[in-house]
């Protein structure tokens, strides 16, 4: 950091002080003896501000992180943006609306006793899960919690983040007629604020069917429903710590094949295609993969990439369990193998 970056930075530290000062400032360096259902967030996260007032009704929330890196959806200026939301909230009297859940400890849990000393956020999902499992009550859905906006076709501003970056033409948002510039108002019946109040209402929101959403352009508000489509929810899971245990791995590796190899087989370039090496995998095995079979991948997906590539483009694309077809090429005939994904 030069000079000049190092002089802005501490500038913008002293405004955010000032509306900092307008807050009673608690910080927890760890919560599983609050209340969980109070705090309830993205616990795949790097940090989380709650602005909430003596009654713990919450005003809304900063933090949340993306798959990119932990720190690209925050910012100085976007936590300031969203404090003076929470202090126009606070003066008008207009705490978030939804029904609060009966108070929940996360070392109550049966699934927690076997966690000696801190308990970190990833941890608090994986608690949650496993309770889930215990009482029955678990379902695949449950693996793609606190979905990004991306996925309804939004990308927020991060220093406003109810700001409208950009769209995705042919998504919900896009059809539903978001544009860059519009301020995300609300998503179902909470108020979005930031990129966490986002992800909080889109976890609420149900896995297909519709969904209302309200926006400001030029002052004037909109409304519309967003037909979500089934499995919107779903993306890569790859990069969230309480989710590592689901994480597949496709068992299969090899040698890429060169480009004279290709042409023989009619293949592209670029395509992938590598010949299974002689140790085959029990998995595999099971599934019938031989030495020297030759690997185009999954489902019918023409991928362009290496072996080496296509590990981890199986564990962002699939979770442990999932029933797969191996494209397969053996003896100069194309067939296909299914294997189910193990670890």
């Amino acid at each position: 950091m030069d000079c000049t970056e190092f002089d802005e930075q501490v500038v913008r530290l002293e405004k955010i002080k000032e509306v900092a000062e307008q807050f009673v400032l608690i910080r927890l360096d760890e919560i599983h003896h609050s209340d969980v259902n109070l705090f309830e967030f993205d616990y795949d996260v790097t940090l989380m501000f709650f602005f909430l007032n003596a009654d713990e009704k919450i005003y809304g929330r900063y933090g949340g992180r993306g798959p990119e890196d932990a720190e690209s959806r925050q910012s100085l200026a976007g936590l300031k943006y969203s404090m003076l939301a929470a202090l126009e909230s606070h003066k008008q009297k207009t705490p978030q609306r939804y029904e609060r859940k009966k108070p929940l400890r996360i070392r109550s849990l049966q699934a927690a006793s076997d966690i000696r000393g801190c308990i970190h956020c990833h941890n608090v999902k994986e608690i949650q899960n496993a309770e889930l499992k215990r009482a029955g009550q678990w379902t695949r859905e449950k693996l793609w919690r606190y979905p990004m906006p991306e996925n309804i076709g939004l990308t927020l501003e991060v220093d406003r983040g109810n700001v409208v970056k950009s769209v995705e033409t042919n998504s919900a948002a896009g059809r539903a007629g978001f544009k860059a510039g519009d301020t995300l108002d609300r998503i179902g019946s909470d108020r979005i604020r930031s990129f966490a109040d986002a992800q909080h209402a889109l976890d609420k929101a149900p896995w297909a069917g519709d969904l209302k959403v309200e926006w400001l352009r030029d002052g004037e508000r909109k409304t519309a429903s967003l037909a979500l489509k089934a499995r919107w929810k779903e993306s890569s899971i790859s990069w969230r710590p309480s989710m590592q245990r689901y994480l597949a791995a496709p068992r299969l590796y090899g040698r890429d094949l060169n480009l004279d190899e290709r042409k023989e087989f009619g293949l592209k370039p670029k395509q992938l295609a590598f010949a299974h090496r002689d140790r085959v995998l029990t998995q595999a095995k099971n599934a019938g993969i031989k030495p020297g079979d030759v690997i185009l991948g999954f489902d019918g997906h023409e991928l362009q990439m290496t072996a080496y590539d296509f590990q981890t483009w199986v564990r962002e694309n699939y979770i442990l369990g999932d029933r797969v077809n191996i494209n397969v090429i053996r003896d100069g005939k194309r067939m296909d193998i299914p294997m189910t994904l193990k670890k």
